[in-house]
Order: C-alpha cells, then sequence, then structure tokens
C-alpha cells in the first residue's frame, strides 16, 4: 500500500446476543499457545446461535490474556444445558459480538458460512432482567440491491449486497434480507458505492417435524422433514452517508482491500491443496477455519 493510499477503517460491526446456554465446545491450538470456542445460545425455541472465539494464551508482551482467561472461566465455570440440564444451565449475554464469515476450501470450491464471533461473554445474574435476543448493527459498503425470488417468485423484499470492512484493513462480503416495509426505501435510496449503517434481527431457525407413515407389516415409518430459516433481516437502517463525510467508506480502498482479498484467496486454496495432500484438518472439523477479524472468502468480481 502506497503512502498516499487511503487506510480502509474498520466498520462499526456490533452483535448482540442475549438467551440460555446450550452447549460449550472448545479445543487448544496444537502449538499450546492459544485456543478456539464455540457456544451455542438458545434464543427462543428452535432458534440456537452458534458464537465463536480464539485467542492467544499470552500477549505480545509475554502478560496473561484476559480474553483467552475469560474463555477458561466459560468453559471451567458456565453451566450449559449440555452439563447440567436446562433448569440450571446459565442465562448469557453477548454486547459486542461481530458478524463474519467461515470460510474453507474443499478441494478448489470455497465454502463460505455467515459466522459470529465474540472476545467477552457475561453470565447473568438471578436478579437481573432476561430479554433472550440476537440483533445486529453494522456499515457497509453497498454493493448493489436486488430484487428476492424464492423458486422464481418474487417475495416483496429485497437483498441488499455489500461489504464489510474488518479490522486490519480486511473485508467480505455479506448479503441481508430487508423487511418488506423497508424494501422500498432501500431500493430507491441505496445505491452502488454508499456507505450505510442499518440494523436488525439475525435468524436462524430449525425445527424437525416427525410424521408416522402406518406400514402393513412390522414398525410404523418415521418420515422426518427439517423446517430451517438462516438470514440476517434488516429491520431499519439510516440514509447513505455524504460523500464528502469522513466516515464513508473511500472507493479506492475498499477497492484495493478486495484486490488484497483475491490474492489471499489464491493462497488460502494452494495451501487447502496442499493440507488435502497431507490429509490434516484444524479447527472444530473444518480445514480452514478464519474468525471475523480474518475472514475471506470468494465474491463474484469486484464492485468497480
Amino acid at each position: 500500500m502506497s503512502e498516499n493510499q487511503t487506510v480502509l477503517r474498520e466498520a462499526e460491526n456490533k452483535v448482540v446476543l442475549e438467551g440460555l446456554l446450550l452447549e460449550v465446545r472448545h479445543n487448544e491450538w496444537k502449538s499450546g499457545e492459544g485456543l478456539n470456542i464455540e457456544l451455542d445460545i438458545e434464543t427462543a425455541p428452535n432458534e440456537v446461535h452458534t458464537v465463536t472465539g480464539m485467542s492467544k494464551y499470552k500477549k505480545e508482551d509475554g502478560s496473561e490474556n484476559g480474553i483467552a482467561k475469560g474463555y477458561k472461566t466459560i468453559i471451567n465455570d458456565y453451566k450449559s444445558v449440555a452439563t447440567h440440564g436446562k433448569e440450571e444451565a446459565d442465562k448469557v449475554r453477548i454486547t459486542q459480538g461481530k458478524i463474519g464469515l467461515n470460510e474453507y476450501y474443499v478441494q478448489d470450491n470455497l465454502k463460505s458460512y455467515p459466522q459470529l464471533s465474540t472476545n467477552f461473554v457475561n453470565r447473568l445474574k438471578s436478579d437481573e432482567e432476561y430479554n433472550p435476543r440476537a440483533k445486529f448493527e453494522v456499515e457497509l459498503f453497498v454493493k448493489g440491491v436486488k430484487e428476492e425470488k424464492v423458486k422464481g417468485e418474487e417475495t416483496g423484499r429485497v437483498l441488499l449486497e455489500g461489504y464489510i470492512p474488518l479490522y486490519g484493513g480486511k473485508i467480505i462480503p455479506f448479503t441481508f434480507a430487508v423487511t418488506k416495509e423497508g424494501s422500498d426505501y432501500v431500493e430507491k435510496n441505496y445505491e452502488k458505492g454508499n456507505t450505510v449503517k442499518v440494523f436488525g434481527d439475525i435468524i436462524n431457525f430449525k425445527e424437525v417435524k416427525v410424521t408416522v407413515q402406518e406400514s402393513a407389516f412390522g414398525k410404523d415409518k418415521e418420515n422426518i422433514t427439517y423446517n430451517t430459516k438462516r438470514e440476517f433481516l434488516i429491520t431499519g437502517g439510516f440514509e447513505p452517508y455524504d460523500e464528502d463525510d469522513k466516515a464513508a467508506f473511500d472507493d479506492a480502498a475498499v477497492k484495493a482491500a478486495l484486490t488484497e482479498r483475491e490474492l489471499k484467496l489464491e493462497e488460502m486454496k494452494n495451501d487447502s491443496k496442499k493440507s488435502n495432500k497431507n490429509e490434516k484438518k484444524t479447527g472444530f472439523g473444518g480445514k480452514a477455519v478464519t474468525g471475523s477479524s480474518q475472514s475471506i472468502s470468494k465474491d463474484g468480481g469486484l464492485p468497480f
């Protein structure tokens, strides 16, 4: 990056989660220098959100890392439904979560999924008000707006496609759904190249339905179907930033970040090929897991 090139600032990116702690999973890095953690949090019936974290045990100066220490407290002291049952499980609150992507290659195909991460998780005290929810508020650079279609039929909603700048000048693509009430405004006012701030609900619904089909002999047959819905639903937003607003993302900086992203993708693909030859896996069974502050993924091209 040249000295005159504008550095892409990190977007405001905030996730708030509050719910019942269902399960905690963790593993230590092979180097022994840190750990990964995953938490399943239930915010409503059939609504479960997985939140990840990763941290070194020591800071650069050799002192204890408070983030890793907090993770250890969660692992050792927090009560989950999996370990203590629903009645004794802790209710938890996250106020500094972030939207990111979990990405890895399978052969030459990039797999990319939304991921929530956090450094801090708080246990609710017995006298604290409990308000289960999953919310986000985020700034993004608009790539475009298009009508949502399901099986070829328009739904009356639009999809807002954009890029979220992360820490360290990195950037990720992300797509949001917009409520029917807000779709008209977004379609008319959010244009390619705009910087906007939006907020809404994180939905991760999964319902299992079992029906029994009576058989002529032997056991009746059970048929299992799944009703799933996962989306980041925008319920509100603000006017696009003015072009001369210092907070607006710089076009050239976004373009440079996207170019750097493509280079990282190629590197990631090559590393995956080497890893496949050695039949090694990392993380929680995946091949190359990246957190919200490190995420890189494949996109259809630059918006310029």
